[in-house]
């Protein structure tokens, strides 16, 4: 086991829900202001000032580390070890009163995702996991239980996820998201990070996402290995810093890979 990990996953797991009750403070607030940042994205104060939370926690506990944050940018620490953490992942949802927004920590060691929390405070529902640790979930007050993917194999029965149809028009890949769909059993649009989680508990079986930053995949390459699945980048690369992912329940990841191969320009 990698030392370190574990009392460190300990404490992203206590900070991230931390930070999900300061932002469940203000879901649903109608004087909520939204701002358009430089690359077009959404971010409101509440989402800085939930990484500025966080970032103190994991700072107070763990000074040595580096932490990167969505809204606050890189601090430089001593350790190898990092903290990437996206305050609201699912911003868009969080604003229009939707309760699949979540809060991201994921820990990196030496570059690599080893552990990472999805937390989704306006439901109450929590996984993480780590590298010989295992993954967990929680709903509500209910004991922790063994976190796992699903066991389907085949397309054809499959459920995948991936947040929006307009990612993969921003993206040039709208031929992918055909092939998806006509490939796949039943495709969902449950958004962001609760489509990890739900990978992760074994209710769908692969998510697919064209358009990513690093703290939108980090906790979950990190979760999804722990709870047995498998993740690349459309090339079929493990680089966790690709832009566009599959994470899903391992047994299916070669058929879809076959499916979202590229076809229009990039790829990782």
């Amino acid at each position: 086991m990698l030392e370190g990990l574990e009392t460190r996953l300990d404490d992203a797991l206590r900070i991230a829900r931390e930070m999900g009750s300061h932002a469940l403070g203000f879901f649903r607030d109608q004087a909520l202001q939204v701002d358009v940042k430089t690359d077009g994205t959404i971010v409101t104060q509440v989402d800085r000032d939930t990484e500025r939370l966080g970032c103190d926690m994991i700072r107070q506990a763990h000074p040595e580390d580096s932490i990167l944050g969505e809204e606050h940018g890189q601090i430089d620490g001593d350790s190898p070890w990092r903290w990437v953490v996206d305050p609201i992942d699912g911003t868009v949802s969080f604003t229009r009163g939707v309760p699949s927004f979540g809060v991201l920590v994921g820990l990196e060691h030496e570059g690599v995702p080893v552990g990472g929390v999805v937390h989704l405070p306006a439901l109450n529902e929590t996984a993480w996991g780590g590298r010989e640790l295992g993954a967990f979930h929680q709903l509500g007050d209910a004991p922790p239980s063994p976190a796992r993917v699903s066991s389907t194999d085949t397309l054809e029965e499959a459920m995948v996820c991936t947040t929006s149809f307009d990612y993969f028009r921003d993206t040039g890949r709208e031929d992918v998201h055909d092939r998806l769909v006509r490939a796949c059993g039943s495709t969902r649009g449950w958004s962001d990070c609760s489509a990890v989680l739900l990978l992760a508990t074994g209710r769908i079986d692969a998510v697919v996402e064209p358009l990513l930053s690093r703290w939108d995949i980090c906790a979950p390459i990190a979760l999804i290995e722990a709870a047995g699945g498998k993740w690349t980048d459309f090339k079929g690369q493990a680089d966790p810093g690709c832009t566009a992912a599959i994470l899903s329940n391992g047994h299916l990841h070669e058929a879809m890979l076959e499916v979202v191969k590229v076809v229009g320009p990039g790829a990782s």
